[in-house]
C-alpha cells in the first residue's frame, strides 16, 4: 500500500516545516529501490526515506536504521556526486498527485549555484526516483531505468528529456461545488461501484479514503451508481466537505493505522470507521504514521520469512530423522532375527554325527525345546558341519554387537526427534520476531543451522539478551510465567523461578514450562492451578485436544541433567491434572 495524494499533501507540509532549509550530509541506498537522505536542519539530523518499491512506494521521515551495502549502487553514487553537501530549498507536491519534487541548490563546476530536482513518483509498480536538471529538463539518472522497449510513453535514461507520468484527468476537491461534484459523479457508467467512482473522479483520493467517504455517508462502498439518487449524492458531498476539505487546510488530521491483529492493513490521515472490528493506532504526524506502518509491514514480512525458513529446516530435519529411525527399527528387527543363529550352531554341535558331508539342509531336534518342532537348518555344502556351526556363531556375535550400536543410535535419534518437536512447538506458538530469533539462535547452537552472521556474533562475544517470557495474571491475581520456546523454558525454570514457585508441564510431551509465582508457604487456589495447567496444555502439541494431562510440582523438585539439551528437565513428587487447553 502506498500513500494517497491527500496523505502526501499533509506529509509535504510537515516536511517543509521540519527540513527547510536543510543540508544533505550523507546519502545511502540500503535496498535496490530505497534511498535515505541524511539532512541536517535546525541543528538536528533527519533521516528522509525515499522508496520506489512497488508495494511500499513512499516518502517520509524515518527513525529506522537500515544496513547499507559495502559497495554503493550506481544511482547512489550519482546522488552523492550531485547532492551531497547541497541545500534542500523546496519540497513541492504536484497538485494532489502522488508526485513530490525536492529542490536542491548546489555550487556547480562553473562556480554558480544551480538547482537540481529529485522527483519521487509514487505510482505502484511504476514508482521511480529521478534526478533531473531543471534548466535543460534532462534526466541525470533514475533509480529505475527503462527505454521505449518497456514504455511507449517515455524513457527514463540519462540524457533523455523528463516527461511527467500521464495525467489522470481528475478534479482537485477545492475546485468543486456541489453541482459540479454531482455532475462529475453522474458522468460515469452506472454499473460502477460508488467508491470506485469517487476514486476515479477526485484527485488525491485513494481507495481507502474513497471507501471511507462512502461509509461515513451511510452507503455501501460497493453500491453501484445506478442505485444512488439525489439524497445519496448530497450525503457524499457533505462528507467530502467535512473530512477532506479540512485536511487540505491543514486541519482535523488524525493519522491512523489499522491493524488486523499484528498485520498493518491500512493507514489514512483520518480515523477509519470502515474497520470497526480492527485495532486503531493513532500517530501524531503523517510522517510518523507512514514510518510505523511500513516498519510494521517490514517486520511482519521478515517474521513470515524467518518462520517459513525455520519451519522448512525443522521439517527437513524431522523427516530425515524419522526415516533414520525407521531404518534403525528395520536393522533392529534383522539383528534380532540373526540372534537365532546361536541356537542353530549349538544344535549342529549337539548332532554332528547326524550331518552328512556336503549336505545343503538338515532337520534336527531343537535342544532348547525338545518337545517343540524340529529345526530346519540350511547349510553350506562346501563346509563341514563344524565349520557351518562356527559360521553361525560368527554371524551371531556380529548381530549381537550390531544390536548394541543400533539401540544406542535408536535412543539418540528418538531423543533428537523429541528435541526437534519441542522446537517446532515453540515455533508454532511464536508471535514476535524476538522469539523467532531465539529459536534461530538455538538451531544454530545445536548445529542445525549454519550462518555467517552467527559466526561473526560468536567472534564478537556479544552479551546474550535475556529471553522475554510471557506473563499472565490469573483470575486470583497470581503471576503466571510461560516459556514459549526452549531458551525461554531454560531461563524461566533454571534462573527465574524460585524453589517455592509452582512448576507445570504437559505430561510426557513437548511444551511450555509454566511457573506460578508465589511466596514461601503461600497457598495457590485450585482455580489458578487449573488456569496455569490450561496454559501449559495450550502451549504444547496437545493444544487441539479436549483434555490434556499436565504435571504440577514445586520448582525445587525440578532439575536439569548435566549436558541435557535446552528445555529438557526431570522432576519428581508431582501431581497430574487433566485439563482443557486454555489460551492466554
Amino acid at each position: 500500500m502506498s500513500p494517497d495524494g491527500i496523505t502526501l499533501n499533509l506529509l509535504t507540509g510537515e516536511l517543509q516545516t521540519v527540513l527547510l532549509p536543510g543540508r544533505v550530509e550523507r546519502i545511502y541506498q540500503p535496498k535496490k529501490q530505497e534511498i535515505i537522505l541524511m539532512i541536517r536542519s535546525s541543528g538536528q539530523n533527519q533521516r528522509l526515506l525515499l522508496s520506489a518499491k512497488a508495494d511500499s512506494a513512499s516518502l517520509h521521515l524515518t527513525t529506522q536504521e537500515k544496513k547499507n551495502p559495502l559497495s554503493p549502487p550506481q544511482f547512489c553514487m550519482v546522488l552523492r556526486k550531485y547532492l551531497e553537501g547541497s541545500r534542500l530549498t523546496a519540497i513541492k507536491q504536484v497538485g494532489l498527485d502522488r508526485i513530490i519534487q525536492l529542490t536542491f541548490n548546489r555550487l556547480a563546476g562553473s562556480g554558480e549555484f544551480k538547482d537540481l530536482l529529485l522527483i519521487i513518483e509514487i505510482m505502484g509498480k511504476h514508482s521511480n526516483i529521478i534526478l533531473v536538471n531543471p534548466e535543460s529538463n534532462q534526466i541525470i539518472d533514475g533509480i529505475r531505468r527503462y527505454s521505449h522497449a518497456l514504455s511507449r510513453y517515455r524513457e527514463v535514461l540519462p540524457g533523455r528529456p523528463y516527461l511527467s507520468p500521464p495525467a489522470q484527468n481528475k478534479v482537485h476537491p477545492l475546485e468543486l461545488n456541489e453541482d459540479r461534484f454531482i455532475e462529475l459523479i453522474l458522468n460515469n457508467p452506472l454499473d460502477i461501484p460508488l467508491a470506485k467512482v469517487l476514486f476515479s473522479v477526485i484527485e488525491g483520493l485513494g481507495p481507502v479514503l474513497a471507501r471511507e467517504i462512502s461509509v461515513r455517508a451511510g452507503l455501501d462502498p460497493i453500491l453501484r451508481l445506478e442505485y444512488c439518487g439525489a439524497h445519496e449524492l448530497q450525503s457524499l458531498w457533505q462528507v467530502l466537505q467535512d473530512t477532506i476539505f479540512p485536511l487540505l487546510r491543514g486541519e482535523n488530521s488524525e493519522p491512523t493505522i489499522i491493524f488486523n491483529e499484528k498485520e498493518p492493513t491500512a493507514c489514512a490521515p483520518i480515523m477509519l470507521t470502515q474497520y470497526q472490528d480492527f485495532r486503531n493506532v493513532r500517530s501524531e504526524t503523517a510522517n510518523e504514521m507512514l514510518d510505523l506502518f511500513y516498519t510494521a509491514q517490514l517486520d511482519l514480512n521478515k517474521f513470515q520469512q524467518i518462520r517459513n525458513h525455520l519451519t522448512h529446516v525443522i521439517k527437513g530435519e524431522l523427516n530425515h530423522r524419522n526415516k533414520k529411525l525407521l531404518n534403525l527399527e528395520q536393522d533392529m528387527a534383522e539383528a534380532n532375527e540373526a540372534l537365532k543363529l546361536r541356537m542353530w550352531g549349538d544344535t549342529i554341535f549337539a548332532h554332528l554325527h547326524r550331518i552328512k558331508p556336503g549336505a545343503q539342509e538338515v532337520t534336527l531336534p531343537n535342544i532348547y525345546e525338545p518337545e517343540g518342532p524340529h529345526l530346519k537348518i540350511k547349510l553350506s555344502p562346501t563346509m563341514t558341519a563344524s565349520q557351518n556351526a562356527q559360521n553361525f556363531f560368527r554371524k551371531y556375535n556380529k548381530a549381537r554387537d550390531s544390536l548394541n550400536i543400533i539401540e544406542k543410535n535408536e535412543q539418540k535419534t528418538a531423543a533428537e526427534i523429541r528435541y526437534l518437536n519441542s522446537i517446532k512447538i515453540g515455533l508454532d506458538h511464536a508471535d514476535a520476531l524476538s522469539e523467532l530469533e531465539e529459536i534461530q539462535s538455538e538451531l544454530e547452537d545445536a548445529g542445525y543451522l549454519h550462518t555467517k552472521e552467527k559466526k561473526k556474533q560468536k567472534k564478537k562475544a556479544q552479551r546474550k539478551e535475556v529471553p522475554q517470557v510471557k506473563q499472565v495474571i490469573s483470575q486470583d491475581g497470581f503471576t503466571i510465567l510461560i516459556g514459549k520456546n526452549n531458551k525461554q523454558n531454560d531461563y524461566l525454570t533454571m534462573q527465574l523461578a524460585k524453589n517455592d514457585d509452582y512448576w507445570l508441564h504437559v505430561k510426557d510431551s513437548a511444551g511450555a514450562h509454566v511457573v506460578i509465582k508465589c511466596s514461601p508457604g503461600q497457598d495457590v487456589p485450585p482455580s489458578t492451578l487449573e488456569e496455569a495447567a490450561g496454559l501449559a496444555a495450550y502451549f504444547s502439541d496437545g493444544r487441539l485436544s479436549t483434555k490434556v494431562p499436565v504435571d504440577c510440582t514445586k520448582r525445587k523438585n525440578v532439575s536439569k541433567p548435566a549436558g541435557a539439551q535446552l528445555g529438557f528437565v526431570i522432576y519428581k513428587n508431582y501431581e497430574t491434572f487433566y485439563v482443557a487447553p486454555k489460551a492466554p
